[in-house]
């Protein structure tokens, strides 16, 4: 059986200041699937090899199973890590490596046999039990060092980056070997990976690493369905989210609109609730999300109430195989993700900070209800195309047998329940899962 896995404030900083995680609070069920994600550096691995004790915790708490683990020896946590190196010995045949742990620990030779056996059969790797390493393929030597995590029977996996070396259909086929191997064995295991693809694909959860904080920690869907912030967004799906430029007009006379630079989304009438939470962020600076889903050509079919219009220029056209991707202009600004050191000269929000926006919503709505009004202010004119402006660009997923050419301009329609918006510190806006009063 798993064991429960709690970090509470865990932080590390080498010598010379250079943190490497901080504060990062985290519980894993026993026996549930984890995977860590992030860009390279952002401290994933170094999570993991302080869970493993491998690395000093220099400050926070760790705790297995309830006990406090900060100062045990990796010996006493119960735990197999396998790397992306693999770490055979390569003196050592196949079931030589697969039994070393068991070997170490002075075990009936039968009984190490017999685990020995069944861990290569689970494996598909019984006819290569006596080779040595370096006659063996990569792929070949993940398994026997799978084969010698799982023969301890530990109670924790620890997988750095396992697959990384390994080309893609390969990848693609150990991957599944792995989630079959620790589910059947009911071990509590987290993951290293930069691949999001293969985190989608594993993880009951994903936690998202960037530059050492802990960005957010969810199923996959709710990941990709309600990102944290703006490079959650953009670090979970395929094709990555189009970001652009955007600002929000919110008159209280006409239908709100955001504007995209040359051209705009008009926003239906009466305002869902997400789109209400806008009013308080029109004229400030704001990031618009879009994934190819909420985007579509316009062909005959009649758009839904919840579609607007934009006029799309294709840059690019990307064969896929069973897709087609078309890279769309719209006149935008493109934007990317806020940078990390910026970000972190400003006060990181709170659930104050909700509040706060939630009370504005309240007293705005307690205005319209004693019919106190703002100004009204007109649309803003569309901004003029120059050359110096950075295009921001969409994502279409067309069908394979569809013609599109570059240059080709392409009638689009957005549907707007699919819009994520960002503020400028790249913070989700909308969708909020929050109740907000209707205004």
């Amino acid at each position: 059986m798993g064991s429960t896995i709690t970090l509470h404030n865990v932080a590390k900083t080498y010598v010379g200041g250079q943190p490497a995680l901080r504060q990062v609070s985290l519980t894993i069920g026993a026996g549930e699937f984890l995977v860590l994600l992030g860009p390279s550096g952002c401290g994933k691995s170094t999570l993991l090899r302080m869970i493993a004790g491998l690395e000093t915790i220099t400050e926070g708490e760790l705790h297995l199973d309830g006990c406090l683990a900060n100062d045990l020896d990796p010996s006493e946590r119960d735990t197999a890590m396998i790397f992306q190196s693999f770490a055979l010995y390569p003196n050592m045949t196949a079931a030589e490596n697969i039994a070393f742990p068991l070997a170490v620990q002075k075990q009936d030779p039968t009984e190490v046999s017999r685990r020995v056996d069944s861990a290569a059969h689970a494996l598909g790797i019984s006819h290569l039990l006596e080779r040595l390493p370096h006659r063996l393929s990569g792929g070949e030597r993940q398994r026997v060092a799978m084969g010698r995590a799982t023969v301890r029977q530990p109670s924790v996996f620890l997988l750095d980056e396992p697959l990384s070396s390994l080309d893609a259909r390969l990848r693609t086929r150990l991957r599944l070997e792995i989630l079959s191997a620790v589910r059947k064995s009911g071990a509590t295991t987290i993951y290293v990976t930069h691949d999001q693809a293969e985190a989608m694909a594993l993880g009951d959860r994903v936690a998202v690493l960037r530059e050492g904080i802990l960005q957010q920690v969810d199923t996959p869907q709710g990941l990709y369905t309600l990102p944290a912030n703006a490079f959650v967004a953009s670090f979970v799906g395929t094709p990555r989210i189009s970001l652009i430029h955007g600002t929000v007009y919110a008159p209280i006379d006409d239908a709100m609109a955001i504007s995209l630079g040359a051209q705009q989304l008009s926003l239906p009438m009466p305002l869902s609730r997400d789109h209400q939470m806008l009013r308080v962020m029109q004229g400030s600076p704001l990031l618009i999300g879009l994934r190819p889903e909420a985007v579509r050509i316009a062909e005959r079919t009649l758009a839904s109430p919840f579609e607007r219009p934009l006029t799309g220029i294709v840059e690019h056209v990307e064969f896929q195989g069973h897709e087609t991707l078309l890279h769309l202009t719209v006149g935008g600004q493109a934007a990317d993700v806020p940078d990390q050191a910026a970000l972190d000269t400003l006060i990181r929000p709170t659930r104050s900070s909700t509040t706060g926006l939630a009370k504005q919503l309240v007293h705005r709505a307690a205005e319209l209800l004693t019919g106190k009004r703002r100004t009204s202010q007109p649309h803003p004119s569309p901004a003029p195309d120059t050359p110096t402006r950075t295009r921001g660009e969409l994502v279409v997923r067309v069908n394979t047998g569809s013609f599109h050419q570059r240059g080709q301009h392409l009638p689009l329609l957005i549907d707007v329940r699919n819009l994520f918006v960002f503020d400028a510190r790249g913070e989700r806006v909308s969708p909020d899962p929050t109740h907000i009063p209707e205004l």
